[in-house]
């Protein structure tokens, strides 16, 4: 509300936006946004960097769970491979990298987890909060699931929503364990996965 938004390059669903005037607005259904930019770094035929290569290139790994992700299209992955070919590095071997770091939550608390990749959405009269944290490791993931269980009751007041979910997924056996708190989630969550929650 404080902010003049003066363009907007996206892959997530449209939300209620208001803006001032006219903006350029480029929304695409793909896995992840640098696809998007890369895609606008061809379009102009502008060379580049190799750090910038290896950025962006980062971000469709770390979007996409590298190409595991039912967003992930034929668009990230053709990107990714120029990318990774621009920066000069091995797509497996930096995916390998970058979800080992991503996985190391020793420094955090429960709650910056929680936080650290959490969105408020809103349907109809119904405001909810959805956060997830990736790993390689199966065991951290349990622990986690039990320490941000309270973080969840607090966040409900904390965010003015109704229900929150969070979702630990685990890379390597790509799956997730869902856990919600707030009246009505379990039944939402019963309905949309047809599965009883425990």
């Amino acid at each position: 509300s404080e902010a003049e938004v003066l363009e907007i390059v996206d892959h997530h669903r449209l939300g209620s936006l208001e803006t001032l005037q006219p903006i350029f607005f480029r929304n695409q259904p793909v896995g992840c946004t640098a696809t998007i930019i890369f895609q606008m770094y061809q379009e102009k035929e502008v060379e580049i960097p190799k750090t910038i290569a290896g950025i962006l290139c980062a971000a469709i790994i770390s979007d996409t769970l590298l190409f595991r992700s039912p967003t992930c299209t034929k668009y990230d992955q053709d990107a990714a491979l120029q990318l990774s070919a621009m920066a000069e590095i091995s797509l497996e071997e930096f995916a390998d990298e970058l979800f080992k770091e991503g996985s190391d939550l020793t420094d955090k608390s429960a709650e910056e987890i929680f936080y650290q990749d959490f969105k408020k959405f809103q349907s109809g009269n119904t405001s909810f909060g959805v956060a997830q944290i990736n790993s390689m490791n199966s065991e951290v993931l349990a622990t986690i699931g039990e320490q941000v269980k309270p973080i969840m009751a607090g966040a409900v007041g904390q965010n003015a929503v109704t229900m929150v979910f969070f979702m630990l997924t685990d890379i390597m056996s790509e799956s997730t364990r869902l856990l919600c708190f707030g009246e009505g989630s379990a039944r939402v969550v019963e309905q949309a996965f047809h599965a009883n929650v425990q």
